[in-house]
C-alpha cells in the first residue's frame, strides 16, 4: 500500500473515532441536562411572578412568568434556589424523575428580608445600620389625606407633622427631631422614585407604594447639605412583570368645622347692653349666624385608575387621579388631575434595562381672604348681613369688623399650576453584581394666580380703593443629572458592596408680579389690570426676579457584612454649592455606621423566644444649605426717586455686605439603635437614642460701619444642641386562622438647645421672634442662648384688681399693675413646641372585616390662645365681638376684665392633648367563585373624630415651625378652623 494512503486511512480513522467520541460527550451531555417546569404560589395559593428560580452555585437562572410559571434546563440532582421579596427563601431538591414543580413560599413573618431603601440604593431591613423607617402601602393612614405626607400621621417614631388648619390648599407642617436651623430651612428633604428635591404635590397618594423615612446623620449624610433635616423617600407604583390588572378607587367626603369658637350671641348681647360693664355694646335688631354665613358642609371626592402589566422584558404602569376637595369656608377648594406612565424594558437577558417615568399634574385652586373667619367672629351678632337696600352692612371703618360675607363674595382668588416631573434612566450589568446606571430627571413647575375685588368690597367700601388687581407668575425649572455605579459579591458569609456616583443639579426660577387699584370699572376682575386710572401715587407697582442655582456632587458609599451577623457601612459625599461664599463653595460629609447582631451569637442562639436582636451605631455629619442665592456677595438695593437732569431717577445704595466666608450649616449627629423581635415577631420594634448639633447656624449680625459698608450681614456662628429618645413598638395580641389583633405604638422624646449664638466676630445675646399684632404691638417669642427654641416671652400674670386691671410681676418678683411694668419685666412663660410625641395604633381583622383605630397625641408645651389675648376684655367690645370667657372673673376676682389686651402667661395655655384621629371600617368580599374581580373592598373612615385637652382654643395642634412656635392663627388673621372628615370608599381591583 502506497505510503501515501496509509496516511490518508490513518488520518481519515482518527477523524472518524473524534466525531464518534464528540457525539458520545453531546449525547452524554444532553442526557445530563434536563428541563425542569413548575409554578410558584403562595400559601393561599395565589401565584407569585417575579420570583427568581436560580441553580444553587451558579448564575444559571429565571424568573417566574405572570402567571408563576417557570422553565429552567438544569442538571439534574442539582438544587434550585427560589427566591422572592418578603417570602422566606427555599432550596428545592431535584432528581431525574423530577417532571413537575409546584413549589409553595411563606411569608417571612421575620421580615427580615423587606427591602429598605437607602440613598441611591436599597438592602434588606436585617442589614439596615442607620435609623431608618420604613412605611408600606397597607400600612399608611386611611381615608382621604389632603396630602400625601399625612400618610405617615402617627406612623414614624421621630416624625412631627403638625395638621393645624383645615384649608385645603395647605398641606402639613413636617419636622425630623427637632429644630436643627434658626433662620435655614427646616424641611425633610424629599426624594420621588431617586429624583432629590421633589414635591409631593406632584403625586398622587394613591400612587405611593413605600415611604422610607431616613432620620439621621448616619443614613442622610449621602445626601450632604440637603440631609440636616432628615430625608423622606417615597416610591410609587413601579412596572412589573404581571399579568395585566386594573385597579379603581374611589371615595367622597363630608367635612364639618370640628369645634366653634365660643363667642357672646345676640341674647348675650340684649343681656347686657344696659350692663355698665359692656360700654358700647349695641342691639341692632337681628340674630346671625356668621360663621355659619361663610361656612359649609363640604363634600369632596377622589377618584384613582391604575393600569399595570407587562413580561419580564417589557412592562408598564400608567395611572390617573382626579381629586375635588372644597373647604368648610365658601369659596375655597382645591382640584387636581395627575398622570403618570411608567415603562420599563429589559434586553440581552437583562444587562440592559430601561426605566422611563412621567408624572404630570394639574391644580386649580381657590382661596378666601383668611381674614373672613377671623371677622365672622368678631362681627356683631345682631347685625344683618344686608341692609334694607340690600347692600353689605359695613361699620365703614378700620377699627371694626368688616362684614365677611363681603369679603368671601367680592373678592375672586384663583390660582392654577403644573407640575411636570420625568425621568428616564438606563442601567446596563455588564457582569454579575455590577450595575451602571446614568438618570436624567426633569422638574417644571408653572404657577400663575390671579386676584381681585369688586367696588362691593372693604377695600372699596371702607378704604376708598376703587378695586384692587393681583398678578402672579412663576417657572422652576430643575434639570438632574446622576451617574451610579455599584458593585455587589459574596464569598460564602462575607458579602460586600461599593457604590460611587457623580450628581448634577441645575435649578432656574424666575417669576413677575403687578399689583394697580383704582379702576373705573370693577367689571373685568383680574384681567384687564391697563384700565387703572393712574399709576401715579404708589396706585401700582410691578417686579419681576430670576434665581439660578447648582449643585455639583460626587459620592461613594461601602458596605460589608459577615454572615449577616457582624455589618458596617460608610459613606463620603463631596458637595459644592454656587450658593456659598467663595472660600467654602465645597464641603466633605461623611458618615460611618455598624450592627451586630446578638441573636446569631452562641451565647443567645439556643434563646428559643428570641428571634432577632440587633445593635446599631452611627455617625454621620449633614448639611444644612443657605435658603437664597446671592446671600454671600456684595449687593445694591434701589430705593426712592430723584429728579435729576430733568427726569426722574431711581436711586440705588449698598444692601448687603460681602462674606466669602459665608457657608452651609453642618449638623453633627451620633445614633443608638436596638431593633428586636420575639416570640416569632409577635413582639417586635426598636428603639433610638441621638444626640445631634448643629453648628455654624446663619443668622443676620449687627457689624460697625466702618469697616463695613452696611450694619448688618448675614454670617455662620450659633450652635444647637437636639437630644432624643424614640421608640416604636408593635406587638400581635390575637393571631388565629381568622382572627388577628395587632398593637402597634410610637414615643418619641426630643430636648433642644440653644447652645451660642456669638463667637470671637460676632456678638449676639439673644434677640425677639413673633408678632402679637394690632393693638398689643410686641413679640411673642424670645430666641436666647442657653434657652430652647420656642419660647414665649412676655408678662407673668398675678391677679386681677377689682377695678378689672391686671396685676403682673415685676423684675424684682413683686406684683405691680400691667400700665406700669415694661419690657425688663418680662420674663419666659412657656414654650410652644412640644417635647414629647406618642400614637397609639390598633387594627382587628375577622374574615373579611378589619377595623383600625389611631389614637395620637403631643405633649409638654403651650399654647399661646391670640384670640383670647386679644379680644377677653370688656375694653373692646366696641370694636368686635368678644369670647363668652369675658364673662368670667379671673382669680377670684369681683370684676372682668377691663383693662388693655397684653402679651401675658394667663393666654399661655397648657396645649396637651390626645386625637381620635383615625377609624377605619372595612369589608373585603370573598370573590374565588369569579374570575373578573380580583378584590373588592367597601369602608368607611373618619379623621380628627375627637380631641381630648384642656386648651380652651380651637385645636391645640398648631403650627411648630419657626422661631415663633405655638400660636393658634399666627399671623394677621390666620384662623382657618380645622376639620372633622367621615369618608366612604371602595377599593376595586380587576
Amino acid at each position: 500500500m502506497p505510503k501515501f494512503n496509509q496516511k490518508r486511512i490513518i488520518s481519515g480513522t482518527m477523524r472518524l473515532i473524534t466525531m464518534v467520541c464528540m457525539l458520545c460527550m453531546c449525547q452524554f451531555i444532553t442526557a445530563q441536562t434536563k428541563n425542569f417546569q413548575g409554578v410558584v404560589k403562595d400559601s393561599k395559593g395565589n401565584t407569585l411572578p417575579g420570583v427568581t428560580i436560580l441553580e444553587t452555585g451558579t448564575t444559571n437562572g429565571v424568573s417566574t412568568d405572570v402567571d408563576g410559571h417557570f422553565d429552567i434546563k438544569m442538571n439534574p440532582g442539582n438544587t434550585l434556589t427560589v427566591s422572592y421579596i418578603g417570602y422566606v427563601t427555599r432550596t428545592i431538591q431535584t432528581n431525574a424523575n423530577t417532571t413537575s414543580l409546584n413549589i409553595i413560599l411563606e411569608e417571612d413573618v421575620f421580615l427580615l428580608d423587606d427591602v429598605v431603601v437607602v440613598g441611591y440604593g436599597s438592602m434588606k431591613k436585617g442589614e439596615v445600620t442607620s435609623a431608618i423607617t420604613s412605611v408600606k402601602k397597607d400600612n399608611f393612614l386611611a381615608g382621604m389625606v389632603k396630602s400625601p405626607e399625612q400618610l405617615l400621621q402617627g406612623k414614624v417614631a421621630g416624625l412631627q407633622l403638625s395638621n393645624y388648619t383645615g384649608d385645603p390648599v395647605l398641606g402639613l407642617e413636617m419636622t425630623i427631631r427637632g429644630v436643627n436651623s434658626l433662620s435655614g430651612n427646616t424641611s425633610p428633604l424629599i426624594v420621588i422614585d431617586g429624583i432629590p428635591g421633589g414635591s409631593m404635590t406632584a403625586i398622587s397618594s394613591e400612587d405611593i407604594e413605600s415611604i422610607d423615612v431616613l432620620k439621621d446623620g448616619s443614613a442622610a449624610a449621602i445626601y450632604g447639605t440637603r440631609g440636616t433635616n432628615g430625608v423622606i423617600v417615597i416610591t410609587t407604583n413601579r412596572a412589573k412583570a404581571t399579568k395585566m390588572s386594573l385597579e379603581y378607587n374611589a371615595s367622597v367626603s363630608f367635612e364639618t368645622i370640628s369645634k366653634h369658637a365660643d363667642m357672646l350671641t345676640a341674647n348675650d348681647y340684649r343681656r347686657l347692653k344696659d350692663d355698665p360693664d359692656f360700654p358700647g355694646i349695641q342691639d341692632e335688631g337681628t340674630t346671625t349666624d356668621w360663621v355659619d354665613a361663610i361656612s359649609r358642609t363640604a363634600v369632596s371626592q377622589n377618584h384613582f385608575l391604575s393600569l399595570k402589566g407587562g413580561n419580564a422584558q417589557s412592562n408598564y404602569v400608567a395611572s390617573i387621579d382626579y381629586r375635588k376637595r372644597e373647604g368648610v369656608i365658601n369659596k375655597t377648594d382645591r382640584e387636581s388631575i395627575t398622570a403618570k406612565i411608567g415603562l420599563n424594558h429589559n434586553m440581552f437577558n437583562d444587562k440592559l434595562r430601561f426605566q422611563l417615568n412621567i408624572n404630570d399634574s394639574y391644580v386649580t385652586q381657590q382661596r378666601a381672604w383668611y381674614a373672613a373667619y377671623l371677622n365672622a367672629l368678631l362681627e356683631n351678632p345682631t347685625r344683618p348681613i344686608y341692609d334694607e337696600n340690600g347692600n353689605y352692612t359695613e361699620y365703614k371703618v378700620n377699627l371694626k369688623p368688616y362684614n365677611p360675607v363681603a369679603m368671601i363674595n367680592e373678592e375672586y382668588d384663583k390660582e392654577g399650576y403644573n407640575q411636570l416631573m420625568m425621568s428616564g434612566k438606563m442601567t446596563i450589568s455588564p457582569i454579575e453584581g455590577l450595575n451602571l446606571s446614568v438618570m436624567g430627571a426633569l422638574q417644571r413647575f408653572d404657577r400663575m394666580e390671579n386676584k381681585s375685588n369688586t367696588f362691593k368690597h372693604m377695600s372699596t367700601v371702607v378704604n376708598g380703593d376703587y378695586g384692587n388687581v393681583w398678578n402672579w407668575a412663576d417657572n422652576t425649572l430643575q434639570k438632574t443629572l446622576e451617574l451610579v455605579g455599584d458593585y455587589t459579591k459574596s464569598f460564602g458569609v462575607h458579602n460586600m458592596g461599593v457604590m460611587a456616583g457623580y450628581s448634577y443639579q441645575d435649578d432656574d426660577d424666575k417669576g413677575i408680579y403687578q399689583w394697580a387699584k383704582d379702576f373705573p370699572t370693577d367689571m373685568f376682575g383680574p384681567w384687564n389690570i391697563g384700565s387703572m386710572n393712574d399709576m401715579k401715587d404708589n396706585k401700582a407697582a410691578m417686579t419681576s426676579y430670576r434665581n439660578t442655582h447648582k449643585l455639583i456632587s460626587f459620592f461613594g458609599r461601602v458596605t460589608y457584612n459577615y454572615d449577616e451577623k457582624y455589618m458596617f457601612m460608610a459613606s463620603l459625599r463631596r458637595e459644592g454649592s454656587s450658593r456659598f461664599g467663595d472660600n467654602h463653595k465645597w464641603g466633605w460629609f461623611p458618615a460611618v455606621s455598624a450592627g451586630w447582631r446578638l441573636s446569631k451569637e452562641n451565647f443567645l442562639r439556643d434563646v428559643k423566644w428570641l428571634d432577632d436582636l440587633k445593635f446599631r451605631v452611627g455617625y454621620g455629619v449633614t448639611g444644612n444649605e443657605v435658603n437664597a442665592n446671592l446671600l454671600s456677595m456684595y449687593l445694591l438695593g434701589y430705593g426712592g426717586y430723584a429728579y435729576i437732569n430733568g427726569k426722574w431717577t431711581q436711586g440705588a445704595a449698598p444692601y448687603q455686605n460681602p462674606n466669602p466666608d459665608l457657608k452651609w450649616e453642618t449638623k453633627s449627629e451620633l445614633n443608638l439603635g436596638l431593633d428586636f423581635s420575639f416570640l416569632k415577631n409577635r413582639l417586635s420594634g426598636s428603639i433610638d437614642v441621638y444626640h445631634r448639633v448643629t453648628s455654624d447656624l446663619l443668622s443676620t449680625y449687627e457689624v460697625p460701619t466702618p469697616p463695613y459698608i452696611v450694619s448688618s450681614m448675614m454670617a455662620n456662628v450659633g450652635k444647637i444642641r437636639n437630644r432624643g429618645i424614640e421608640l416604636l413598638l408593635s406587638g400581635t395580641a390575637i393571631q388565629t386562622r381568622d382572627l388577628r389583633f395587632d398593637i402597634t405604638g410610637t414615643f418619641s422624646y426630643n430636648k433642644n438647645k440653644i447652645v451660642s449664638l456669638s463667637n470671637g466676630l460676632y456678638q449676639k445675646d439673644y434677640w425677639y421672634a413673633g408678632a402679637t399684632g394690632s393693638p398689643i404691638q410686641t413679640h411673642t417669642h424670645i430666641v436666647k442662648e442657653g434657652d430652647p427654641v420656642g419660647n414665649f416671652h412676655g408678662f407673668q400674670t398675678h391677679s386681677l384688681t377689682s377695678d378689672g386691671l391686671w396685676m403682673v410681676y415685676g423684675a424684682d418678683g413683686e406684683p405691680k399693675l400691667l400700665t406700669d411694668a415694661n419690657d425688663g419685666d418680662k420674663r419666659v412663660i412657656g414654650n410652644g413646641i412640644p417635647t414629647t410625641y406618642g400614637s397609639l395604633n390598633l387594627a382587628l381583622n375577622y374574615k373579611g372585616f378589619d377595623v383600625s383605630v389611631m389614637f395620637r397625641g403631643a405633649f409638654n408645651f403651650q399654647v399661646l390662645n391670640r384670640q383670647r389675648m386679644h379680644w377677653e376684655t370688656t375694653a373692646r367690645i366696641g370694636e368686635g365681638n368678644l369670647p363668652s370667657s369675658v364673662l368670667n372673673k379671673p382669680f377670684g376676682s369681683n370684676s372682668y376684665v377691663k383693662g388693655a389686651p397684653a402679651m401675658q402667661s394667663y393666654y399661655v395655655e397648657d396645649g396637651d392633648y390626645v386625637k381620635l384621629d383615625n377609624v377605619n371600617i372595612g369589608y373585603t368580599f370573598n370573590l374565588k367563585n369569579q374570575n373578573v374581580i380580583q378584590r373588592l373592598r367597601l369602608y368607611v373612615a373618619g379623621n380628627n373624630l375627637l380631641t381630648m385637652t384642656g386648651y380652651k382654643g380651637l385645636d391645640p395642634e398648631v403650627s411648630i415651625k419657626g422661631l415663633a412656635p405655638g400660636v393658634e392663627g399666627s399671623g394677621s388673621g390666620e384662623l382657618y378652623p380645622t376639620t372633622r372628615q367621615f369618608t366612604i370608599g371602595l377599593n376595586l381591583l380587576f
